[in-house]
């Protein structure tokens, strides 16, 4: 009788160790998990090169997104983790393979004239593309004054000519798919200058786009117009001038 309850004794010690390390494996392996996989968060990162201007949803589309499992320590602040936190927005400039994607990489595109800067009275806004460089090479942004030449298209360049057309024009705002993260910068489909005009000077503007050539220039804040100029062309491009 006393060895039965003496096998009873042991048996019961024998469950409550064995309940014993089973219980501290379990927490063991609960903490591993919280300092592990349950401690990563999703995070996306630019995968290739993204250009301005790309929209979000073509740069995830294309392959130029992946997500990546981090720390969540490690998270950078402002961090995107869903693919549909790109949906309807575009990158606000150029963003290097191997970064994480943040909130203020990507923003709903301008389309809205309310939230630009207020067009001047008596003037009226319209839309000119050019292409980088005859653009100022991105240099030129809202709030700066330009002025702007005309090239003459003529074949044989025999009545080729150019003139400087308007000064002192406002920049209201400047976009493109191919804004760069660094101005001077050559190359692209061009940008799109919205400009602060009198309303014949948007009838030459629309006339020039479509039948000539134009080339903008970056004045400093408040430099008064010059005299009129004589234009050059092929006769007089080669003179030299002081």
């Amino acid at each position: 009788m006393r060895q039965r309850s003496n096998l009873v004794v042991v048996l019961g010690v024998s469950v409550f160790v064995l309940g014993v390390a089973a219980t501290f494996l379990i927490l063991r392996n609960d903490n591993n998990s919280s300092s592990g996989g349950g401690g990563k968060v999703a995070v996306l990162y630019a995968k290739g090169n993204i250009a301005a201007g790309t929209s979000g949803s073509t740069a995830y589309s294309t392959g130029l997104i992946e997500t990546r499992q981090i720390a969540a320590s490690n998270r950078p602040p402002g961090a995107l983790t869903l693919p549909t936190e790109l949906t309807g927005k575009s990158a606000t400039h150029g963003i290097a393979a191997g970064s994480a994607l943040t909130v203020d990489q990507f923003t709903v595109p301008q389309t809205v004239i309310g939230s630009l800067p207020a067009i001047p009275a008596g003037k009226q806004a319209v839309a000119v593309q050019l292409a980088k460089v005859p653009g100022v090479a991105g240099f030129a942004g809202a709030g700066d004054t330009i002025d702007i030449f005309a090239v003459t298209k003529v074949p044989d360049r025999s009545g080729a000519q150019t003139r400087l057309v308007m000064q002192g024009i406002q920049v209201l705002s400047v976009n493109g798919t191919t804004l760069a993260s660094a101005p001077g910068q050559p190359g692209g489909d061009g940008l799109v200058f919205l400009l602060a005009v009198a309303p014949e000077q948007a009838e030459r503007l629309v006339y020039l786009t479509n039948f000539e050539s134009l080339y903008f220039s970056l004045l400093p804040k408040n430099q008064a117009a010059v005299p009129g100029t004589p234009g050059a062309g092929a006769p007089t491009a080669l003179i030299p001038v002081g």
